[in-house]
């Protein structure tokens, strides 16, 4: 058991297993208990933080609250549980309004979402018929201030449910104090919550909308649908219904994890500078041992792909070599010019998109890239590979890291075998070597690959 302060709360959390930062937001239940049967198998890739939302059970109001805001209040809480716990992003699931919490987070605090997921947010005014849902909400809440709660939970799970989810909520331990707190702050307000889909839309690479396969035809689920069109992310099915995951546990599970890490190659430029709103785990700070070591072999005009705070670049600068560092965000090249106004060295960098280098009109003797190959999928991959080609003069040398097989787990990015690397580099190039090698932080297992340009017409 654990107790974060907030402004005018505490909040109950509890974390287990190890890994990269997993937050699970509760809906109406309210309580880290609504996740007590997945988070087991979900800890075995994550550190998994489970806790109360403020006002529910164990996290205790300690202060006035702000009714009117208690959405982006909830969402600041969730900034805080992963400020607190992990290094400064969190992949993030919340079902029901737990998911409308989450693309509140998403919204307002977008540094520290690594991935969203909202499962079945019932934010009803992006319906066809959702003035129809709001006004049955409200009804609902008239009766649970004229006959109770039983009442009401009744009416509300008969109409706005399948029968699957209905006999799963009747098993469910009663809390009438989390119940009436659900019923007069939230309800109401936060089914009609209006989203800002311009901002959702700006990271919508990292979104991944979920409904359960036992829903459709009930609002919940339907609105998912709509959701994505309008945002314009990907919309997945996972088992059971609305409370999947309490029903069928472990499949639930099974196929949330797959789900549960983004795929970087689907970042937008916006999504990489807010990356960099804190340090990345990515960033050093210094070069990858691995570059340093083979630095003498750098040569001519250097260009960097993906360049991030630009160690590499800085590094061929203190050679006495004509450095260049791309990136897609600008976040990051800022803090690289400020280095080598600091450093005293003479480097360049440009913000440009990796795939589209030839737009450059340059030519480079050697290609340095620190763990930008494998984030693109197949079809990216092609392109970002025939972009460096044309960019390279003959027999100029490309050098790179990227994950290896050998690397455990699947979190992160995409691990290689040396056939996947063989096989991108056919046409027009030669393999000097691929070596095993290891990346920091945490000494990731890695390739180092040495390529050169073969002459011939890009």
């Amino acid at each position: 058991m654990s107790v974060l302060d907030v402004p005018d709360a505490r909040l109950y959390y509890e974390a287990h297993g190890s890994g990269p930062l997993l937050v699970l937001i509760p809906g109406a239940n309210g309580t880290a208990d609504a996740f007590r049967m997945v988070t087991d198998q979900l800890a075995t890739r994550y550190t998994v933080v489970i806790y109360d939302r403020r006002g529910f059970s164990r996290s205790l109001l300690d202060g006035p609250q702000d009714y009117d805001r208690r959405l982006e209040t909830d969402a600041d809480d969730v900034r805080r549980l992963i400020e607190h716990l992990g290094d400064g992003q969190a992949t993030v699931f919340g079902a029901s309004s737990g998911a409308i919490v989450a693309l509140a987070v998403l919204t307002h605090h977008p540094s520290v979402v690594r991935t969203l997921i909202p499962f079945e947010p019932p934010v009803m005014r992006y319906l066809p018929d959702g003035q129809r849902w709001i006004d049955f909400f409200t009804e609902t809440y008239g009766l649970f201030r004229q006959s109770g709660v039983d009442s009401a939970l009744t009416r509300f799970r008969e109409r706005t449910f399948p029968d699957t989810d209905q006999r799963v909520m009747a098993r469910a331990p009663r809390n009438d104090a989390n119940a009436a707190y659900w019923f007069e702050h939230e309800l109401r307000q936060y089914p009609a919550a209006e989203l800002d889909l311009d901002v959702l839309k700006a990271h919508a690479g990292r979104i991944v909308l979920a409904a359960g396969r036992e829903g459709a035809g009930f609002p919940a689920h339907d609105v998912v649908a709509e959701l994505g069109n309008a945002v314009g992310c990907d919309v997945v099915a996972l088992p059971g219904g609305h409370v999947g995951f309490v029903a069928h546990p472990a499949e639930f599970a099974r196929e949330l994890l797959p789900r549960l890490d983004r795929d970087p190659g689907a970042m937008s430029p916006r999504d990489w500078d807010d990356s960099y709103a804190s340090t990345p785990h990515w960033d050093l700070g210094r070069p990858q041992p691995a570059f340093q070591a083979i630095a003498g072999g750098f040569r001519g005009r250097v260009l960097d792909v993906g360049c991030g705070t630009g160690e590499h670049v800085l590094l061929c600068a203190s050679l006495g070599l004509d450095a260049t560092g791309i990136d897609v965000a600008a976040t990051p090249l800022r803090v690289a010019e400020g280095k080598a106004r600091d450093r005293g060295l003479v480097a360049r960098f440009l913000v440009h998109d990796v795939r589209k280098l030839v737009e450059l009109g340059e030519s480079f003797d050697t290609v340095l890239d620190s763990g930008l190959f494998h984030i693109f999928g197949d079809q990216d991959r092609k392109a970002y590979v025939d972009s460096v080609r044309s960019v390279l003069a003959p027999d100029g040398r490309y050098f790179l890291l990227c994950f290896s097989d050998r690397q455990p787990g699947d979190g992160g990015p995409r691990r290689l075998r040396r056939d996947d690397i063989a096989a991108a580099f056919v046409e027009g190039w030669r393999i000097d070597t691929i070596e095993r090698t290891t990346l920091d932080p945490g000494g990731i297992q890695g390739w180092l690959v040495a390529l050169t340009r073969e002459d011939g017409s890009c």
